[in-house]
């Protein structure tokens, strides 16, 4: 019974809760506001068409699980194919490895291949003479982390070059590459510390009495040197009946790197093409060299009377 401070009032109070308890009167209990007596269970009207139906499957749709299994494919609808789902990428997703890449970057930094000599000797050229000729000496500077900034950073990158070998490992790998160029005949150590590259003419002297390691024309062992079979590409005899020679022309152009610093040919202003027979000279000796330095058995892939069977 709720509290009422005046005395009119708590008798008020009595006759209404008797009223509602049917403790007055004997009349029955005063419903509950919440509680209509009257009403009725039912069920609502819903018409037939908006009424669910089961879930049918649609069987034009394919199963893609059924057809790729374990490749987590999705039926997109619009391109009415089984597809991979997108995966957002989140910004710090790591790019996928390019191992083409890779392979290229270690063979551009490989002191064991000529390729990979010649581009790490290319920082340390001295201009000395000129011309053709190619001098390299090592810098303890070329390359090193922070040369050339500013003091800040230069700190850093001599305090990074300590924990990574210092001048020392570029001095190693300098003379790797220099070992490499020389082992080929490509160039020489001088007395003074200095390797030479050679030039077309210098590497050509080097290498022409050099054994060929090819075929004569009856397909025995030919007897001719690496100088010979060179004199008879540059100066070719006609073949008689089908030729046995294969592979590509020797590319018009080769400079730019420091093994080609001569181009095998030269373009006049009439667009008129002259042959550098010096530097096509060179180079003929030195596919013939190469082959057979990528051969077990030493083959030049030259055959007398027909030139390159293969490797030019």
């Amino acid at each position: 019974m709720a509290f009422t401070p005046f005395l009119q009032g708590t008798k008020a109070q009595g006759i209404i809760d008797n009223y509602l308890n049917n403790t007055a009167g004997g009349l029955p209990p005063f419903p509950s506001p919440s509680t209509n007596p009257y009403i009725v269970d039912s069920t609502p009207y819903i018409p037939p068409a908006a009424q669910p139906t089961p879930d049918q499957p649609d069987t034009s749709i394919p199963n893609c699980d059924e057809l790729y299994p374990g490749e987590g494919r999705v039926y997109d609808p619009v391109l009415q194919a089984c597809v991979l789902p997108d995966v957002a990428s989140d910004g710090n997703e790591r790019q996928e490895f390019d191992r083409d890449e890779m392979l290229f970057r270690q063979m551009q930094r490989d002191p064991s291949t000529p390729f990979g000599a010649s581009n790490l000797l290319d920082d340390y050229q001295i201009d000395s003479r000129g011309g053709d000729n190619i001098f390299l000496r090592f810098d303890p500077e070329v390359n090193r982390p922070g040369a050339g900034f500013p003091l800040g950073f230069n700190i850093l990158g001599q305090l990074a070059d300590s924990f990574t070998g210092g001048p020392n490992r570029r001095q190693n790998t300098f003379n790797a590459a220099t070992q490499t160029l020389a082992d080929l005949g490509y160039g020489q150590q001088l007395n003074n510390g200095t390797f030479q590259v050679f030039n077309p003419q210098q590497y050509f002297n080097t290498v022409k009495d050099n054994q060929l390691g090819g075929l004569n024309a009856s397909g025995g062992a030919s007897t001719m040197t690496v100088g010979q079979a060179v004199d008879s590409v540059m100066n070719p005899v006609p073949a008689i009946g089908p030729s046995e020679s294969g592979g590509s022309p020797i590319a018009e152009d080769l400079s730019g790197s420091l093994l080609f610093t001569s181009p095998l040919t030269s373009v006049d202003s009439s667009g008129n093409r002259t042959r550098n027979d010096t530097a096509y000279r060179a180079e003929v000796a030195r596919n013939i060299e190469r082959n057979k330095r990528n051969n077990p058995y030493g083959v030049s892939g030259f055959k007398e009377g027909v030139g390159f069977t293969r490797g030019r």
